[in-house]
């Protein structure tokens, strides 16, 4: 897309305008931060526009922090927006979406890399779902939580359990993956089996939950309790699988 400017200037009347659609300089940076995490928080961006004789107005600092942005973070930069803004303003969140993305509802684009999978990356993923918390987009953390385990166990099927790597089914991954832990576990003695039969039902609850809340479908808002949730079990069953990858 050669031109931003038409949908950026619909988005910044939305933004900047009273009500339930008004983001203020503090909370449009937490969103930013979702597409670049070298964003600074709203101190941080007063004292560098000071120190180099930047102002200071919403609108040019908006709209530099938007112009720092390659091509592909401001089409994402687009889909979180509009998706955070469609319960309070469909019909203009529909116009944006129009004009970026050609009228369609874009799937949000959550991509983790099945291979080399290690607690550096998990955290990072992490790291990812933490700030989509933090920006109070809970239906973006349970579809990235949902995408994390998603890789987590592709990567661990494509590794240990060959045979089973053409599945695209997420609950058909997690029990390849259950059972070739639990495999394991046997043939070194007694183990707390629970443990790995409750990797199924959290799946289960992430995907359910991501079926329901996630920014692909753009339902009701997930709640901050169910973005914690995803994020706090996507995390305790990265924790298991690196033990084993």
């Amino acid at each position: 897309m050669g031109n931003w400017i038409a949908p950026y200037n619909r988005l910044f009347a939305l933004i900047n305008s009273e009500g339930a659609t008004y983001y203020g300089g503090p909370a449009f940076l937490r969103m930013a931060q979702q597409i670049d995490e070298r964003v600074p928080n709203y101190q941080q961006l007063l004292e560098i526009r000071q120190r180099e004789g930047k102002s200071n107005s919403r609108k040019d600092f908006y709209w530099d922090i938007f112009q720092s942005f390659n091509d592909n973070q401001k089409r994402d930069f687009f889909r979180i927006f509009t998706d955070a803004l469609e319960p309070h303003a469909k019909n203009e969140a529909d116009g944006i979406r129009a004009l970026v993305f050609g009228g369609s509802s874009p799937v949000p684009k959550a991509v983790i890399p099945l291979d080399l999978w290690s607690s550096e990356k998990l955290n990072n993923s992490l790291s990812d779902i933490d700030r989509s918390i933090e920006a109070k987009q809970y239906n973006r953390t349970v579809s990235l939580s949902y995408t994390c385990l998603e890789g987590l166990y592709k990567s661990y099927v494509k590794k240990h359990v060959p045979e089973k790597s053409e599945s695209t089914d997420l609950m058909a991954l997690c029990k390849a993956v259950k059972d070739d832990i639990a495999g394991k576990l046997r043939v070194r003695g007694a183990f707390p089996v629970e443990i790995v039969n409750a990797m199924p039902t959290i799946t289960n609850a992430v995907a359910n939950s991501r079926n329901g809340f996630s920014e692909s479908h753009f339902s009701d808002d997930a709640d901050r309790w169910l973005a914690l949730f995803a994020r706090d079990m996507t995390n305790s069953i990265g924790r298991l699988l690196l033990n084993f990858i």
